[in-house]
């Protein structure tokens, strides 16, 4: 090797090593900065644990009095969490969603370019802008649908319910992705013979990981994670995990060969609280320790070190991707003491980095926040001092303070001292004095009401500084309304706390991480029918209402949507039936039919004719059978009239002329005229009957033919309904 090559070689090690310095003197002043905070997260978990601090734990070994611990701390952290968990992961939805923006852009059109119709007709304006929609509408369905099966396969919402508890115990969660990891996929493919082949490939997909707040340590002078210069994630590696590490690429084996060599004591900056956390629980501290430091840095890194780094690696840079105004540019570095292992440039064209931070209570001086037991240390030490105090008071008031003379009397057994339920002998010393001044005894007086008092106090102080009153928690008071409706109100009364985490969450983890893994598709996305113009829309506090509120609402608003034909028509009832489904529990998907089953239903009635249809032919051809008895009823009901009028007036023509013989016998013999001039007179009066029988004949025609018109209009009916219903519609009457 030239002098002069192996001279540049060792001169690019010396900066190496310079540059791994500057990182790890820029660790320890984090590391230093955030040694008060580590001090309160100790008392956050030995409080969450009920121990007391060391100071107190001191003083109480010295009074020897009571040391029990009324642990509501846990209690009130395990609640909230709990709420809060309930509220962000509904199991039946994901609290985030994929939309289109307002005005999208589509990949492969270009700005002004004319887009065609499915058959190939031109489009207006308007048409355009509504297929542009549909498709951008599509694509970010199927975006959504990829996102949410790279969170699925991480356990995304698992990582999530660790970050909402570190963030409820010790006031900060912290959250990294996308983060590259290589997940083995099993598959059963079936040959052509019938035999089952298994197949595992291996892919590289995005993921989240819950970091560990007490292995963050991020730019201590900034207040957010948006104003942070860099930040630093420490790793607690074994021996195991390094070799692992050094057969990923670009890694730099010499100097991970000199990380082993030096041993994992060099390589501590920061001191693991592990066995601080273990002797609070009580579990044994673990001494040996063989874990190495190694430290992952994202933020901007010079020309020089990064060009160092990437030629020890065997890589190269490419001077466009180098800042012009400082000469620096984003880069992810691991170390390990004073030796860099790794350099990388940022994998993102975002510059984003992967971490998010919740806050359960932010601190506006800094980036972490303060949890639960911090909120109520003040009540709960209250609490314990209470009832310490009524333990105390209890033991000393049940039994009197005994007061001797000793010139009076002696005990048998020498000693002063006596056990209870045990008689004891004394001797009396002078006989002249009376026994009963050799004793006297003191009640100390009971003060458990004012102590407990003071106790209930402090719970309600708890309630007030913490912001989580009983109800919030699935308890109950005594004068708390029964009703489903006036529990409902205070359920949401009681959130009104909780919407303020919820929106923190939206704005600080959900918004930020998904569209970070938006971005990561749209950069390493292999499938272009997901790529698109979207906004991330985080829908965390969609969840807020209690379900009894949130069915009623929906249903209060789908009536007012049906009983209006305008908002009806604007309505999307299918999504309106999902989110009712969803407010009453009930599993949507598996009661309600797909698109192609419905079609199938429409194409099997209209092949059989509808059902509806059908129905209303049977119930017409039923009234027409009606109608029909009842005409023949009525036609019969006429006849019989008829002929019964008929045999009326034959039974009275002969009954009037069996009278006017009588009376024409009769007027002839009274008047003694003859028989012809008699039937002239009464050819008269003939005519007159005749006249008034076919009178009354008229009228029963009249009467028959009017009740025949109105047989003729009703079949005349009939038969247009029939004729109406064989078409398909009915549109007569």
């Amino acid at each position: 090797m030239h002098p002069t090559d192996q001279d540049d070689q060792e001169l690019a090690a010396e900066r190496l090593q310079v540059f791994g310095r500057r990182l790890s003197r820029l660790a320890h002043e984090q590391v230093q900065q955030r040694a008060s905070l580590e001090t309160r997260w100790l008392e956050d978990i030995r409080q969450y644990h009920g121990e007391y601090d060391l100071q107190t734990s001191a003083n109480l070994d010295k009074a020897e009095g009571s040391r029990v611990y009324v642990n509501i701390t846990r209690n009130k952290t395990n609640a909230a969490e709990a709420r809060l968990q309930d509220m962000l992961f509904p199991t039946d939805d994901r609290n985030w969603g994929i939309r289109p923006t307002p005005v999208p852009e589509l990949d492969g059109i270009e700005p002004g370019e004319q887009m065609a119709g499915p058959n190939g007709e031109a489009l207006d304006a308007y048409q355009q802008a509504e297929a542009i929609k549909r498709e951008a509408k599509k694509k970010a369905e199927a975006m959504q649908a990829e996102i949410d099966d790279q969170l699925k396969e991480g356990r995304y919402q698992i990582k999530c319910r660790d970050v909402i508890h570190d963030a409820a115990l010790i006031g900060t969660g912290v959250i990294k992705g996308p983060v590259i990891v290589g997940r083995t996929k099993k598959r059963w493919d079936t040959m052509e013979d019938g035999t089952s082949v298994l197949t595992i490939e291996e892919a590289l997909e995005p993921s989240a990981e819950r970091v560990d707040p007490w292995d963050f340590f991020p730019d201590m002078s900034a207040r957010t994670i948006d104003e942070c210069e860099f930040l630093f994630e420490r790793h607690l590696w074994t021996k195991r995990q390094l070799r692992e590490f050094a057969r990923l690429p670009g890694t730099l084996p010499t100097q991970i060969r000199e990380v082993v060599k030096g041993g994992k004591d060099n390589t501590q900056i920061a001191k693991d609280h592990t066995n601080d956390i273990r002797a609070i629980t009580g579990v044994d501290s673990i001494s040996s320790d063989t874990k190495y430091e190694v430290w992952e840095y994202h933020g901007p890194v010079s020309k020089s070190e990064l060009i160092d780094a990437m030629e020890e690696a065997g890589d190269s840079l490419d001077e466009a991707e180098i800042d012009e105004i400082d000469d620096e540019i984003e880069a992810v570095v691991f170390f390990s003491g004073n030796f860099v292992l790794k350099v990388v440039l940022n994998p993102m064209d975002t510059e984003e980095r992967p971490y998010s931070v919740f806050c359960w209570e932010k601190d506006e001086s800094a980036i972490f926040g303060f949890g639960i037991p911090y909120l109520m240390r003040q009540p709960q030490r209250v609490i314990n001092a209470a009832w310490r105090m009524m333990m105390d008071n209890a033991g000393a008031s049940t039994s009197d303070i005994i007061v001797a003379n000793r010139e009076i009397i002696q005990p048998a057994d020498g000693t002063w001292s006596s056990q209870p339920g045990k008689k004891k002998l004394y001797f009396l010393k002078d006989k002249q004095r009376d026994v009963r001044e050799a004793f006297a005894s003191f009640t100390i007086p009971n003060h458990q009401a004012e102590l407990a008092a003071i106790f209930n106090m402090a719970r309600q102080l708890a309630d007030e500084e913490t912001n989580l009153p009983l109800i919030a928690q699935g308890e109950q008071a005594s004068h708390v309304t029964k009703t489903s409706s006036g529990m409902a109100m205070l359920m949401n009364s009681a959130n009104i706390v909780l919407r303020r985490a919820v929106k923190n969450w939206d704005d600080d983890i959900t918004r930020p991480t998904i569209t970070r893994f938006y971005d990561w598709n749209m950069q390493y996305g292999e499938d272009p029918a997901v790529k698109g113009d979207y906004t991330v829309d985080a829908r965390g506090s969609g969840a807020l209402l209690v379900r009894e509120k949130q069915q009623e609402n929906l249903l209060v608003y789908a009536n007012i949507s049906a009983g209006n034909p305008e908002l009806a028509m604007r309505r999307d009832w299918s999504g309106i039936d999902r989110e009712i489904a969803k407010a009453l529990e009930v599993p949507y998907e598996n009661i309600t039919l797909s698109d192609g089953e419905i079609q199938q239903q429409k194409e099997a009635r209209q092949q059989q004719g509808d059902p509806e249809t059908q129905l209303k032919m049977a119930e017409l051809q039923l009234k027409q059978q009606q109608a029909e008895l009842g005409a023949q009823q009525a036609q019969q009901e006429m006849q019989l009239k008829a002929q019964q009028q008929q045999w009326e007036q034959q039974y009275k023509a002969a009954e009037l002329q069996s009278q006017q013989e009588a009376r024409m016998a009769e007027l002839a013999l009274k008047e003694g005229i003859t028989m012809r001039e008699l039937e002239t007179k009464l050819q008269l009066e003939s005519s007159k009957l005749e006249a008034e029988m076919q009178k009354t004949a008229a009228k029963l025609q009249t009467e028959r033919d009017k009740a025949a018109a109105q047989l003729t209009e009703q079949q005349n009916d009939r038969l247009a309904r029939q004729r109406n219903m064989n078409m398909g519609y009915d549109a007569y009457g």
